[in-house]
């Protein structure tokens, strides 16, 4: 699998809060993970810090389990040591916060992924995004936990005034800001030639899906593409900090 990942402070902030770790167990298992942190300059660069530091060292103790065991129910097993990681994770920012005033209030949004093989298992907590784009298409996997998400689900705003709406920062879970959290999980079915993309809000509000599909699916390598995204999202304002991660799954057959 090839992989590349950016970040970025944008053009509008004074400093970057987000965080991104990327490990490789093996070649047919890797992590990703990017974090965008929230609570003040300090705060948030601590948060997002913080939690990756936690769910990475986490990760990397779990998966050994898969290269170790051949029988093990992977499906089962693996978003369960996503989940597991970023509840670790919160409890490290939810006490770091807890114990250090300056600190109060900290957060952090959280999207994890492990790819094994062709199986993509992901985590989230808050409205960082993970997509796989392919044929020209960019398709969100996860679910944002976000206020303007919140008014869709009930039928007061379409996806398309969401995407464009004052509001849409506006989180309803994050990493660090309660005692406990709760990370949704999913599992997807690699196709050959697929490209995951993991990403902050700075990304996802800069560049629609379509901006998204042509960059990625367009000419150039993985680290172009990379490189590309981030470009992009800064000529279209660059109005937050921008972190990108992108992988490749393999030759279409």
């Amino acid at each position: 699998m090839l992989y590349s990942a950016r970040t970025d402070i944008g053009m509008v902030r004074h400093s970057n809060q987000d965080m991104y770790s990327t490990l490789k167990i093996a070649d047919d298992l890797v992590f990703f993970l990017v974090c965008d942190g929230m609570g003040g300059a300090n705060g948030g660069e601590e948060a997002s810090r913080l939690a990756c530091e936690v769910a990475t060292a986490s990760i990397e103790r779990d998966l050994e389990v898969v290269l170790r065991d051949k029988e093990l129910d992977t499906d089962k097993y693996i978003p369960k040591i996503l989940a597991f990681a970023a509840r670790e994770a919160n409890l490290a920012v939810f006490d770091k916060a807890e114990e250090t005033p300056s600190l109060s209030g900290m957060g952090t949004t959280f999207i994890g992924a492990v790819v094994y093989g062709n199986t993509l298992y992901a985590a989230n907590v808050g409205d960082s995004r993970l997509y796989i784009v392919k044929d020209g298409d960019a398709k969100q996997i996860t679910r944002d936990h976000s206020y303007v998400q919140y008014l869709v689900d009930i039928g007061v705003m379409t996806s398309s005034q969401a995407e464009t709406s004052s509001k849409r920062n506006i989180i309803t879970r994050a990493i660090g800001t309660d005692e406990t959290v709760e990370p949704d999980t999913y599992t997807v079915t690699l196709e050959p030639g697929s490209y995951i993309l993991l990403c902050s809000d700075g990304l996802s509000t800069m560049v629609d899906r379509a901006g998204l599909a042509r960059i990625v699916c367009g000419e150039g390598s993985v680290d172009e593409k990379a490189s590309a995204l981030v470009l992009e999202a800064n000529n279209n304002g660059g109005r937050d900090n921008i972190t990108v991660i992108l992988a490749y799954s393999g030759d279409a057959e």
